[in-house]
């Protein structure tokens, strides 16, 4: 009767670790599925940013375009002024001409007359011949001085008319530079625009998503070291019975999660992004307690995840608690189940960022935690 208690006892504990081994050799399967699925959604994410890089390029290009334009645009409406300024003073030289022999012009019509008109009238009386031969000369010469003094008018008004001409053409092409460099400036400020849509998301997105990435291989490189200073065969033997906590743990805190585990649309971009955990909007300054028992391994900021908590509960099993307010415990510190660890903020700073890893892979915290009634 002992010897078939014994071999039942051996028959179950082979049942369990066999089992426990399927669990393990399915989680991997599905850590391995997940890690294509990441590659797919890198291999997209850089098709994408190089779309975006090549969108830059010809911006940046058009924009060093617009750029020569307007720059020689201006070359040009500085000449022109240039130009138009001479061709204004040329004008008025020779409106202010045209004013003097035109003045002259009447003054010797007016001359002229009133000597005329005495000739004719010492003509009429018999006046003695020479008198009249004079009289005869002086009006010739003043009627050569009205003939150059209409000469020079007619020049001068020639004068006026050509840069009456040439004022207008200049001042149509100014016209015409200040419209192109007003349209030129216009499609500067789009494409600048344009630029900050397609430059600045882009760099943003990537800084960000760069930045997790960075964060999150840094806690991977942590928790590596943790599992190689405590991989022990006895340790490892724990590892087969860590899956009897899934659906059991307590929740860190009270709230609603806003933010799934996985493949998460990019608020951006156009593609998915992976999170390694979940978010839990909860209440202000609510309490953050640990979901087993364990060992307080790091206690601080670490980078994009902020105050940061990472418990190991033995058998390569370990619960992240991110974003924090404010930290109650120190590293090397041993807690208990649903102990206050931390504290949260406010408004926004009240969201609590939560991971559960097992063997270094992320696992679904919702497979873990307590399902909600």
């Amino acid at each position: 009767m002992f010897k078939i208690k014994i071999i039942v006892v051996l028959l179950l504990v082979f049942y369990l670790v066999n089992v426990s081994f399927t669990d393990v050799k399915y989680d991997l399967n599905n850590r391995k599925q997940e890690l294509n699925q990441l590659y797919t959604n890198l291999s997209n994410k850089k098709a994408e940013k190089d779309k975006l890089l090549k969108e830059e390029k010809k911006v940046r290009s058009d924009l060093n375009k617009i750029f020569n334009f307007i720059k020689k645009n201006e070359k040009e409406l500085s000449y022109i002024k240039i130009k138009l300024v001479k061709t204004e003073k040329e004008l008025k030289i020779a409106s202010d001409k045209y004013c003097v022999y035109n003045f002259k012009k009447q003054e010797c019509t007016q001359k002229f007359n009133n000597q005329y008109y005495d000739y004719v009238r010492r003509k009429m009386i018999s006046c003695c011949p020479s008198e009249l031969k004079i009289r005869q000369i002086s009006l010739k010469e003043c009627f050569d001085e009205y003939s150059i003094a209409d000469n020079k008018h007619v020049l001068v008004k020639s004068d006026i008319d050509k840069y009456t001409k040439v004022k207008s053409k200049y001042e149509k092409l100014k016209k015409q530079q200040q419209t192109l460099i007003y349209r030129n400036k216009q499609l500067q400020n789009d494409k600048q625009n344009l630029l900050k849509t397609t430059a600045g998301k882009r760099v943003k997105a990537e800084q960000d998503i760069q930045e997790l990435k960075n964060s999150e291989n840094a806690l991977k490189s942590l928790i590596d070291k943790l599992i190689k200073a405590s991989k022990d065969e006895k340790q490892y033997l724990k590892v087969l019975s860590t899956n009897t906590r899934k659906n059991n743990l307590p929740w860190p805190v009270e709230g609603q999660f806003i933010l799934n585990f996985g493949k998460n649309k990019h608020p951006t971009l156009n593609t998915n992004v992976i999170s390694n955990g979940i978010k839990i909007k909860t209440t202000n300054n609510s309490q953050i307690k640990t979901v087993e028992d364990g060992v307080v391994v790091f206690a601080g900021d670490f980078r994009k995840y902020g105050q940061m908590i990472v418990i190991d509960h033995k058998g390569l099993f370990y619960s992240i608690y991110c974003q924090l307010d404010k930290i109650l415990v120190k590293e090397n510190q041993k807690v208990i189940k649903q102990q206050n660890i931390a504290t949260l903020g406010n408004g926004k700073k009240s969201v609590l960022y939560f991971e559960i890893r097992q063997y270094n892979v992320p696992e679904n915290p919702l497979l873990w935690l307590k399902e909600k009634k």
